[in-house]
């Protein structure tokens, strides 16, 4: 009977971890949820939204989810990292006009000034776009120095949703499903949270832990991402973490007007936090190994004589 339990135990401790499938869908990939939407869209019901964030780390990779939509007239989600030591709490200018920032599709201009919640600051930044019917620009490039920017059109090879395993130098995986129908509403009111977390599709990426500077075990990624609008200087309310119930679009000035940059922002000023966190446990695989080790040692111990 003991040797039938500790195989029981162990079979169990052996058993494999769902392998994540880069299809632009949490389904089937062992997610855990990080954020969940609070506040209806202002950017159009199931045009742009951002319903809930979804987040794991396996086998040195960084997988994260934004469920929802985006809309295909090249509106900008926008999604920025805090891996490392270092990075910008306040957006600067790019380099070479008084700043430290790559001056790709001209995010830097229109976010100076531009400051994220206390305890955030930015190392890294993707831009995500889709138009014209046929295309799906993506950008990775650091915050807080010009020295990585890798600009990628057309990735997904003449449609504006699709999978690619790798694109630009860094190899980091996108995948996007724009098919929801459900999820939030439109407007400021208060968002279902159940709803929110039944949507299974949007933006699903597969980021090297490599490419965000090794970040290790123990350490919490912190994310925060944000629908802007085609020239990066008319924000939505669509955050993770999100804003305030009832709080519409923050625009240029943080009450919805514009004035063609969003550096007058200033995250610090809206309840909660615009951003969540994905932390890196030990693999499962390697607990595995250890509760195996364990159940040896025990299960081993047999009367002698």
């Amino acid at each position: 009977m003991r040797r039938l339990l500790c195989l029981a135990i162990a079979c169990a401790m052996a058993a494999p971890v769902s392998a994540v499938t880069l299809d632009g869908s949490i389904a089937g990939d062992g997610y855990s949820l990080v954020a969940t939407q609070t506040v209806d869209t202002g950017f159009g019901d199931n045009f742009s939204e951002l319903d809930a964030a979804w987040g794991q780390v396996q086998g040195g990779v960084l997988y994260v989810t934004l469920t929802g939509n985006l809309e295909g007239n090249f509106n900008k989600l926008n999604i920025f990292i805090d891996s490392v030591a270092g990075g910008e709490n306040v957006i600067t200018l790019p380099f070479g006009s008084g700043g430290n920032n790559p001056g790709n599709d001209n995010w830097a201009n229109k976010y100076a000034g531009f400051t994220f919640d206390a305890g955030f600051a930015a190392d890294y930044m993707l831009i995500n776009r889709r138009g014209n019917g046929n295309t799906y620009d993506f950008d990775f490039n650091s915050v807080g120095n010009p020295g990585l920017v890798e600009a990628s059109g057309n990735i997904f090879g003449g449609s504006m949703s699709g999978v690619n395993p790798s694109v630009g130098a860094s190899a980091l995986g996108v995948a996007f499903d724009n098919s929801n129908v459900a999820g939030i509403g439109g407007g400021t009111g208060a968002a279902n949270a159940a709803a929110a977390q039944a949507v299974m599709t949007g933006l699903e990426l597969a980021i090297p832990l490599s490419a965000i500077g090794n970040p290790g075990p123990g350490a919490c990624i912190k994310i925060s991402a944000m629908v802007n609008g085609s020239n990066h200087d008319f924000l939505s309310n669509q955050f993770l973490g999100g804003l305030p119930a009832g709080q519409g679009n923050l625009g240029g000035d943080g009450a919805g007007g514009f004035n063609g940059t969003v550096g007058m922002i200033n995250l610090n000023n809206y309840a909660g936090n615009q951003h969540f966190e994905v932390c890196i446990v030990p693999e499962p695989a390697s607990l595995a190994l250890l509760g195996l080790s364990l159940v040896v040692l025990v299960c081993g111990r047999g009367r002698r004589g």
